[in-house]
């Protein structure tokens, strides 16, 4: 699963693939905690990371999932996350690689 990322918009690219998570933008470092927040789909870390918004994330991604067993494919991923520390203890947040220079 991949957030595509520009000024205007996060979007789930590859859905079905729950067996990676980060976001590809072409976007400047300095510009991606604004697209992120203005586009709803989470926030930039400190560290650099993406803190993406799981209950958004899993709306988007489930509007354009084709696979039959796309839901549980989709625990196995956040279980998955969860179990390296990449979730937030509120369970709110998933924690994601930002790849810079990509196409959005």
């Amino acid at each position: 699963m991949i957030v595509q990322l520009s000024a205007g918009a996060a979007r789930v690219a590859e859905p079905d693939d729950c067996t990676r998570l980060h976001v590809a933008t072409s976007l400047p470092a300095d510009a991606v905690d604004e697209a992120l927040r203005g586009s709803g789909a989470g926030r930039l870390a400190p560290e650099g990371d993406a803190l993406l918004d799981v209950e958004t994330l899993r709306r988007r991604a489930r509007a354009a999932a084709d696979a039959p067993d796309w839901d549980a494919r989709w625990a196995k991923m956040i279980d998955y996350a969860r179990s390296k520390g990449w979730v937030t203890a509120d369970d709110a947040a998933v924690r994601a690689h930002v790849e810079y220079g990509a196409s959005a």
